[in-house]
């Protein structure tokens, strides 16, 4: 039996978006309003104001823990954006349009990407990331700061003008490589570097990704940014450097210094 016109235009009234009838947004339906003067729901949420259903209105909604990005100098941001900073993220993550690119650029992450996705990647790292072990009040804590970054930047998945597309290699499936860092750092330190990926082995030593950019923790001699003058005076003889340090000094061979220094200075792309 076929549908009656009147009955088509009534479905499609009733199917229109909320804003569209003139009425209010679906959030309000179900919870109070608060923070008016930072715009609308969506403005923190994210979310679909325009549906009733639940399933529709929550697509891609970030949770209220999660939304303190959207307030000025809110304490979660503010405690997460100094988490940023002590450990280093820019070493390998661009934030806020700083850092390096050797994995996610945290203000580009690809669409669908939700508040909840990023608390669970950082709690359960990509291979070669490290394992802060954060708990989940850091977790929330960076997330916020994470979108806090992404909105200062000003930029959206895809819509980055003049940046090169980023590759970032994690594994190439050739064990058997051979480069200086894998001979001379490998036992002990791990990196990730944008010319072969990742490389290294061990947990001994601390992770040595983005080691010669302004991005890692100063902690060469006297407390100062790392350099290639510096790393070869550490290699030469570790305990000149730091007396306590259990480390022995590395014994390399003409030209595999000149090798190892583009491995781990990683400059931006041009």
């Amino acid at each position: 039996m076929a549908v009656r016109l009147p009955l088509l235009i009534l479905l499609a009234l009733l199917s229109a978006p909320v804003a569209a009838r003139g009425g209010m947004p679906s959030c309000l339906k179900c919870h109070p309003a608060h923070y008016r003067a930072l715009g609308s729901c969506v403005a923190c949420h994210r979310g679909d104001p325009r549906s009733d259903r639940v399933r529709i209105a929550h697509h891609d909604l970030v949770q209220g823990r999660f939304a303190w990005f959207a307030l000025p100098g809110s304490g979660p941001t503010e405690r997460g954006r100094r988490l940023l900073e002590g450990f280093a993220c820019r070493r390998c993550h661009t934030s806020a349009g700083k850092g390096n690119r050797l994995a996610a650029d945290l203000d580009l992450l690809p669409a669908g990407t939700t508040a909840q996705g990023i608390f669970e990647a950082i709690g359960n790292p990509a291979l070669l990331m490290p394992q802060f072990h954060f708990d989940d009040r850091q977790k929330t804590e960076l997330v916020n700061a994470v979108l806090a970054g992404a909105r200062e930047a000003g930029r959206k998945a895809g819509k980055a003008e003049g940046e090169p597309p980023q590759v970032v290699h994690f594994q190439d499936g050739d064990a058997s490589r051979e480069n200086v860092f894998e001979k001379r750092c490998g036992a002990c330190h791990r990196a990730l570097t944008r010319a072969r990926g990742g490389v290294g082995r061990g947990s001994i030593g601390p992770n040595l990704s983005g080691l010669l950019s302004e991005f890692y923790p100063k902690t060469a001699a006297g407390r100062t940014a790392w350099s290639a003058t510096a790393l070869e005076k550490w290699l030469d003889n570790p305990r000149k450097s730091r007396e306590q340090t259990q480390m022995r000094p590395v014994i390399m061979k003409p030209g595999e210094f000149d090798r190892l220094v583009p491995l781990l200075a990683d400059p931006p792309a041009p």
